[in-house]
C-alpha cells in the first residue's frame, strides 16, 4: 500500500513538472486598457458663451467700481480637453483678451477645474475715485453642469490689491477681493 501511495505521488510529481517545462507557454498578465466611464460625463470639444459678473466681494475702491459691473456680460470661448476624468480647460476672454488655463477632473454631467496659469497675473485699475491699484491674481476655479450641450456654471477668481506703485517690492496690500460670473457655453 505504501508503495502505491509513492508511486502515484511521484506520477503526479511528474506531471505537474511536465506542465511547468517548455513546452507550455505560460501566460503573462496584461493591464486592462482604461475604459470611459459610463458615469463621466464628456466635456471635451469647443465651446462659446458668456460670462455675466454675479458677484464682488472686497477690493476696496475696486471692488465698489467692478459691483457697478453686475449684470454685464463678456463674450468668450472655452476649449475643453478631457481624458477620461482628467479635464484641462482654456478660457480667452473677447473684452480684454485674458487667456487662462485651468486643469481638474469630470464627474457624472459635471467638471471643477482651477488656474493652472493666465496670460496676466497682475492688472492694472484706475479707480473710478482716482486712485491706481494692481490687482495680482491668487486662484480661479470653475465649476460647471452639463445639460445636453449646454454648460453652465460658476467662475470665481481671487485676487490680492495693491497700492502706492507698480513695482512689486514698493507695493502696499490694501484689499483682497473675490469677483465671481456665472456663464452659459454652448457646444460648438
Amino acid at each position: 500500500m505504501e508503495l502505491r501511495f509513492v508511486l502515484g505521488a511521484a506520477t503526479v510529481a511528474a506531471l505537474m513538472g511536465a506542465a511547468c517545462g517548455e513546452g507550455f507557454a505560460t501566460p503573462t498578465p496584461t493591464s486592462p486598457t482604461p475604459a470611459q466611464s459610463p458615469f463621466v460625463s464628456q466635456f471635451g470639444g469647443y465651446w462659446n458663451g458668456s460670462l455675466t459678473m454675479s458677484d464682488v466681494r472686497g477690493g476696496e475702491c475696486v471692488g465698489q467700481d467692478l459691483r457697478a459691473t453686475i449684470g454685464s456680460r463678456d463674450i468668450g470661448t472655452v476649449v475643453i480637453a478631457q481624458t477620461r476624468t482628467d479635464v484641462a480647460a482654456t478660457t480667452r476672454s473677447e473684452t480684454t483678451g485674458l487667456v487662462c488655463r485651468y486643469q481638474g477632473t469630470a464627474g457624472l454631467a459635471a467638471f471643477s477645474v482651477s488656474t493652472a496659469e493666465c496670460d496676466v497675473s497682475e492688472l492694472l485699475f484706475q479707480c473710478a475715485n482716482g486712485n491706481s491699484r494692481v490687482l495680482e491674481q491668487v486662484a480661479s476655479t470653475m465649476t460647471a453642469t452639463l445639460n445636453g450641450n449646454t454648460a453652465t456654471g460658476t467662475v470665481a477668481t481671487w485676487y490680492n490689491v495693491f497700492a502706492d506703485s507698480t513695482v512689486e517690492e514698493q507695493r502696499r496690500p490694501v484689499a483682497g477681493l473675490i469677483t465671481e460670473q456665472r456663464f452659459t457655453a454652448f457646444r460648438r
